[in-house]
């Protein structure tokens, strides 16, 4: 196990220990209850340890490559490419070859040079170190469900995706990232050469002046688990773009029929229609001060925390609720009015005829991948109102959302649900559908800036630095009619 999954793990212990106190929070642990949490707090502790063990031995072995006339090769390297193992270690030439790429890329016919880059990125991918198997087959999935000798904007936007993973994974580049991150924190001025040579050679991102950060430390490949409960990300088709606009085709049924011999048959033409997901963009600053950049020798992997954790928190919230201007459209905003919206049978009451009327009301064609999706509080009331049946009715709770189906469909918690019902107000606040018809368009790629010093309202230094990044993506429902939400109202 490496150490970005013992972190994870730890993370995902942290967080059950922390239920299991706030369900128990005034009353014993049951006997299930407290062997769940002797076992979980064992578990933390030896993660804890090892955990401690490892950076510090990281920490040591990086400072060996400052004592006067040592040379081991390797460590004049910074710490990421180290950790990440970025070197090729496979049969003929490397695929980060980034003068190949860049004439691949910029070839004047596209199907040899669009073969060779898909290659290449496909190998890139294969032989990352130190990137989860999730990330990898997300990676491997996009650069093969892309049509690279396409003459037209799709097989040029599939040229770029996989420069972008060529170039931001290549361990020359990683080298310069954590180069030019280490040269704004230590002296206010980034050093960007190597960077924007690199950039150039395989046309990495349109910001001029920003850059990309490296593949493996790209918060838009890191599973949602900090934070608020999204799972929406997990549950959505993602839909990787190169422009602003995502363009989705509708289509009605087609309606059959029996005819009798020798009769016209009926015109049975669907209804077509078409709609636009904007691609919007988010953006993160995290501001840090002169003192802090002295004595902050893990600055680098705190700033991919925390650009993680706001891309997470801001989703979070967006895939819910947003309002689709100028940020992502949520499920429950775009369920809000339609067809698919049932109130209550019983006016600022929730009960569990309600969970029964949502799936008599769900059509039989989304039944099969359908999944709830409501905040824990709500769970809560369902499981209390379940009384003597609820063994019957659901099982199961565990921190990251539920285990077990609930009347046969798996339930998931999302934070930025309605927990509440509020009396003579709208209260949405459970929803079953199919989420495969909720999609995420985005844009591959997430920039940053090195800010070297931030001013005063006097115009005046404030010494402090800041990191700035951004990233697009937008989000829809594609298909209302595959869901059914609840509002008690």
């Amino acid at each position: 196990m490496d150490l970005e999954q013992m972190r994870a793990d730890l993370a995902y212990l942290e967080a059950c220990l922390r239920d299991i106190h706030t369900r128990a929070a005034d009353r014993a642990l049951t006997d299930d209850e407290s062997r769940q949490w002797t076992e979980g707090r064992d578990a933390v502790l030896r993660l804890r340890g090892e955990i401690q063990e490892i950076e510090n031995r990281q920490t040591f072995v990086r400072g060996l490559a400052s004592l006067p006339g040592h040379t081991e090769r390797g460590l004049d390297l910074d710490p990421i490419v180290e950790s990440q193992g970025l070197r090729w270690n496979g049969r003929g030439s490397s695929p980060w070859d980034l003068d190949q790429v860049s004439r691949s890329l910029h070839q004047s016919t596209p199907e040899s040079g669009g073969r060779d880059l898909q290659a290449r990125a496909l190998a890139a991918v294969e032989h990352m170190r130190g990137v989860r198997p999730a990330h990898k087959e997300h990676m491997t999935t996009l650069l093969e469900s892309f049509d690279f000798e396409d003459d037209g904007p799709e097989g040029a936007g599939a040229r770029r995706a996989a420069a972008h993973i060529l170039a931001a994974s290549s361990p020359e580049y990683v080298r310069a990232w954590a180069k030019a991150l280490r040269s704004a924190v230590k002296t206010g001025q980034p050093d960007v050469t190597a960077l924007q040579v690199l950039q150039r050679a395989a046309s990495l991102t349109d910001a001029q002046g920003g850059y990309a950060v490296p593949v493996p430390i790209d918060p838009t490949l890191i599973v949602n688990t900090d934070g608020n409960q999204n799972p929406i990300r997990a549950l959505a088709t993602v839909k990787q773009v190169t422009t602003n606009k995502f363009k989705v085709i509708n289509v009605g049924a087609v309606t059959a029929s029996y005819d009798p011999e020798a009769s016209e048959v009926s015109d049975d033409t669907p209804t077509w229609g078409a709609s636009e997901i904007n691609v919007n963009t988010a953006r993160a600053f995290i501001p840090f001060s002169l003192e802090i950049q002295m004595d902050y020798p893990g600055f680098m992997d705190d700033i991919r925390m925390l650009l993680q954790e706001s891309k997470d928190d801001l989703e979070a919230r967006v895939f819910v609720t947003g309002s689709g201007s100028g940020e992502p459209t949520g499920i429950v905003t775009a369920l809000t009015g339609t067809t698919s919206e049932i109130n209550s049978a019983t006016a600022d009451v929730f009960s569990l005829a309600d969970v029964y009327a949502l799936d008599a009301a769900l059509p039989a064609r989304w039944a099969s991948n359908a999944s709830w999706l409501a905040n824990k509080a709500i769970y809560s009331s369902i499981r209390q109102a379940g009384g003597a049946n609820l063994d019957d009715f659901w099982l199961g709770l565990d921190a990251r959302g539920m285990s077990k189906p609930l009347l046969g469909y798996t339930p998931y918690a999302a934070s930025y649900m309605d927990g509440t019902i509020n009396a003579t107000q709208e209260n949405r606040v459970l929803i079953l559908g199919d989420f495969r018809w909720y999609w995420i368009a985005e844009r591959i790629g997430f920039s940053m800036e090195l800010v070297p010093h931030l001013f005063g309202p006097n115009r005046r230094p404030t010494g402090q630095r800041g990191v700035f990044a951004w990233w697009r993506n937008g989000a829809d429902s594609v298909a209302d009619r595959a869901f059914r939400m609840l509002n008690v109202t």
